[in-house]
């Protein structure tokens, strides 16, 4: 420790500067209002303002002073920024690594299993405060640990191999050493790398695919089931799907459209880092079972707010509209005419609603006319939701009705857009019996796609893709540049009768329930199988 006496320092200026080691005996002809300083090799030196000494009469000096910080005159007198001195421990500008690592093994028996724990430490290096590590088995990646402030780390289930460490330290400046390696060293743990996954397989599902795979015996120290997938088999454009934690064993793929294909690969990695080999390739589809997907489509279409709207029953009965109406504060405008048992309505609801939750506004109107007990309707209501959670809707519905022998018929359309959870779903939806599709020429209403009691029927059509689960042809099928005898391709579901000519002019080929002929480019006859015509 050095005692240092600055003299003739008072109001910031300087004088003359005198190092004490301690703890030697200090003689100074130092006065009041010096500035003194402790200071150390390994420390910056503090400064204080001597205000006073005291003889205490017994061959010691009681010393007081205040913290004299000399950069505060720049700040009060210019403004200037100047960070405050550090009074910790002074790190070296460049860190020195650790002398050297070791790497060692030692193994147990648990549940009746051998397992070796690879160990790797090293010396602790002069000003270092943490240190950060790498390592790898064979000619395999670095792996990298946290940054720790300990000698050493353990790597627990180690496979057999070459193993080697790299160690950095770092000083309380952050910063680092340059790395400093071991030598290799031959470890014997358990033999080869981690199994690949067990029974890797997809199952098609509703515009999704789901993967499914299992685990061999002695994988408790799987961290993770890597998944790749591609367009092809072939590893070209490969994409990380997800890696999945262990213990589970199932992913699904969501958000495909009907009959989409992927292939896919997968492997375990532990929690040391070493890694599986890849499964082969597997083929995963989205299901493109049109009843299934029918089904679920028609059923989630249902459960949301266009499609409650769509199911929703007609009121008939104004009078208790209107009731509802006038609880809730509602604008209701209504014309009625009545003769007997007959009567004819017009009725116009209007509501508006703010809460401290939601805002609500809907506007009805209904066109009706009745006879006795039947009635003949139509309905038209619109509505917008929205509350402070985010959620919210807005529906517009349009529905003709008829009530006859206490039967309820209707056909309705419904619009719709909503929010749900951050989930948007936008919706149209019809509801009836038959649908058609008119075009209006030559002032001739012409139908050209009909749907009859759930069946859709299409006069002319172009696809450019179609995925068909079941195909009943009634004629016959040709592509687009049959023409018979020249080109082409054509195929009587009548008769069985099949030509096959071709583009290339090169022959052709005919085939009938009994009898297959082949033709050269003259139309000669080279070649017939079955019952024999001596012509094409």
């Amino acid at each position: 420790m050095t005692l240092h006496i600055i003299e003739g320092a008072k109001g910031g200026g300087g004088g003359g500067h005198t190092p004490y080691e301690m703890p030697d005996n200090i003689q100074s002809t130092a006065t009041a209002k010096i500035l003194v300083a402790l200071g150390a090799h390994d420390l910056f030196i503090q400064q204080y303002r001597v205000v006073g000494i005291k003889d205490n009469n017994d061959g010691t000096f009681e010393i007081n002073g205040l913290h004299h910080d000399p950069d505060k005159y720049d700040r009060i007198d210019t403004g200037a920024r100047i960070d405050e001195r550090p009074i910790s421990i002074i790190p070296a500008s460049v860190q020195q690594p650790p002398n050297s690592i070791r790497i060692e093994s030692f193994s147990f028996v648990q549940q009746g299993i051998s397992t070796t724990t690879v160990r790797i430490a090293w010396d602790k290096a002069e000003g270092a405060a943490a240190y950060v590590g790498e390592w790898r088995r064979d000619s395999g990646n670095w792996i990298s640990i946290p940054r720790t402030a300990s000698l050493g780390f353990e790597i627990p289930n180690a496979y057999s191999g070459r193993y080697q460490a790299r160690i950095k330290a770092i000083n309380s400046f952050d910063i680092p050493s340059l790395f400093i390696s071991s030598e290799e060293v031959n470890i014997v743990g358990k033999q080869g790398n981690p199994p690949a996954p067990l029974g890797f397989r997809t199952t098609p599902i509703i515009f999704g695919i789901q993967i499914d795979w299992g685990f061999a015996p002695q994988t408790d120290d799987t961290l993770k089931t890597e998944i790749q997938y591609s367009r092809t088999n072939d590893g070209e454009g490969l994409l990380l799907l997800a890696d999945i934690p262990y213990p589970q064993r199932m992913h699904t793929m969501q958000g495909l459209a009907a009959g989409v294909a992927f292939y896919f690969r997968a492997r375990l990695v532990d929690k040391s880092g070493n890694q599986s080999p890849w499964t082969a390739f597997i083929r995963g589809e989205s299901s493109s079972d049109t009843n299934w997907i029918i089904d679920a489509a028609g059923e989630e279409f249902l459960s949301n707010k266009a499609g409650q709207r769509l199911q929703e029953q007609m009121d008939f009965n104004s009078e208790a509209i209107m009731e509802n109406a006038a609880l809730t504060g509602a604008v209701v405008q209504r014309q009625l005419q009545v003769n007997g048992n007959m009567r004819a309505e017009i009725l116009e609801v209007k509501t508006t609603q703010v809460t401290d939750r939601e805002a609500f506004a809907e506007k009805m109107e209904k066109v009706q006319a009745d006879v006795g007990e039947n009635a003949a309707a139509v309905q038209t209501k619109a509505t917008a939701v929205f509350d402070i959670d985010g959620n919210g809707y807005a529906i517009n519905y349009v529905g003709a009705g008829v009530k006859y022998n206490n039967q309820f018929y209707k056909a309705g359309m419904v619009i719709g857009a909503e929010v749900k959870n951050g989930q948007v779903t936008t919706s149209i939806g019809f509801n009836a019996n038959n649908f058609g599709w008119f075009n209006p020429a030559n002032g001739k209403m012409e139908p050209f796609m009909m749907v009859k009691n759930g069946q859709l029927f299409v006069r002319e059509g172009f696809f450019d893709k179609s995925t068909i689960q079941k195909l009943l042809i009634g004629a016959e099928i040709k592509s687009v540049n049959y023409i018979p005898g020249k080109s082409g391709f054509y195929w009587n579901m009548q008769t069985g009768q099949m030509e096959n000519i071709g583009s290339d002019s090169q022959g052709k080929m005919k085939q009938t329930n009994t009898t297959i002929s082949i033709a050269d480019e003259k139309g000669r006859l080279r070649g017939q199988f079955g019952k024999i015509t001596g012509v094409f």
